[in-house]
């Protein structure tokens, strides 16, 4: 029997559904894609599907959301019972958020067909929204844009990070170097999620290490919020120029482009960005380890720009060999 937990999230994911619909260039949605795309419909047989999507329908209209009745007139829906959400009956009152919120709130829309939608929806979504804090919005934009990072984190992980943050937690956490390597354990005293270059950063301050460290979110695991307050307050300065100089302290970062056997150097393709014909693009990454993880997988992983890293990556190759005879 479905509890009232089950109906909550059958209802909050229908709503982001209207909400997102124009993103996926609906003008409505229908029965039949309700029950085939969203979280909470799907395990139900036709009549309880029609029964539950009534009840969830008159729910929210109860609590006023406009969502307005069609029958399809046209197209291959035509005849189709269909339902949209009346957009000038919904507009909310502005309400702000900082970049690395933004990049929270962006994440909804893209996981509203996701399996994870309803866990997020009670966890992060809802906390958030229910702040209703007052702050810039200014770079929300670019921050919508690395929701796909955000992708990575479990619902669990999600959840963890934005109650450690809500309550000023300590936190601990698997980080994973590259797909090839063994997780370490990390403590930090959490700041915030940070966009930048389109990824996202946990950002905060390592307790092991103390220092300042901010942590690809990629890859990041295991988030457990300890028991322990936070004693390293964050900065004054923007998290985003802290997590730009972190990312520059003690490294080169470089754009390079390589040619990558298919399947082979999971280490470099999992930093990059797939281009076709075995081509791969990896941005902002740090030289040194770019020439020696290319050095540890020629021939099946080259190099081909930029000219200076490929004569390091060479020169290392033959001082090895120089080395074995």
């Amino acid at each position: 029997m479905a509890t009232k937990r089950d109906d909550l999230e059958r209802q909050i994911n229908l709503t982001f559904a209207f909400l997102s619909a124009e993103s996926y260039d609906r003008k409505y949605l229908t029965q039949s894609w309700i029950h085939t795309n969203l979280e909470g419909y799907r395990h139900l047989s036709g009549d309880a599907f029609r029964k539950a999507l009534r009840r969830d329908l008159a729910t929210l209209r109860k609590i006023g959301v406009p969502i307005e009745d069609h029958t399809v007139t046209s197209g291959p829906d035509e005849g189709k019972q269909s339902y949209s959400l009346d957009p000038e009956g919904y507009e909310l009152q502005d309400i702000e958020f900082t970049p690395e919120e933004a990049a929270v709130l962006g994440l909804a829309g893209e996981m509203g067909q996701e399996l994870e939608l309803g866990a997020f929806a009670r966890s992060g979504w809802t906390k958030i929204a229910a702040s209703g804090a007052n702050r810039d919005l200014g770079a929300a934009g670019m921050a919508v844009s690395t929701a796909g990072d955000l992708r990575w984190l479990s619902a669990g992980d999600f959840d963890a990070i934005l109650h450690a943050r809500r309550l000023g937690r300590r936190v601990r956490f698997a980080y994973t170097r590259n797909r090839t390597e063994t997780p370490e354990i990390r403590t930090m005293d959490l700041w915030g999620l940070v966009p930048e270059r389109d990824r996202i950063y946990l950002v905060g301050h390592d307790i092991d290490r103390d220092q300042v460290r901010c942590f690809r979110v990629t890859r990041v695991d295991q988030v457990e919020v300890l028991g322990e307050q936070a004693e390293n307050p964050p900065p004054a300065a923007d998290l985003q120029e802290v997590v730009r100089a972190n990312l520059r302290r003690g490294s080169e970062l470089v754009d390079a482009h390589l040619i990558v056997e298919k399947g082979r150097a999971v280490a470099l393709t999992s930093e990059g960005t797939s281009l076709g014909d075995n081509r791969w693009l990896l941005q902002d990454v740090d030289r040194n380890w770019l020439v020696r993880t290319a050095a540890a997988h020629a021939p099946e992983a080259v190099v081909t720009q930029p000219r200076d890293v490929i004569d390091e990556v060479v020169a290392l190759l033959t001082t090895a060999h120089e080395r074995m005879i």
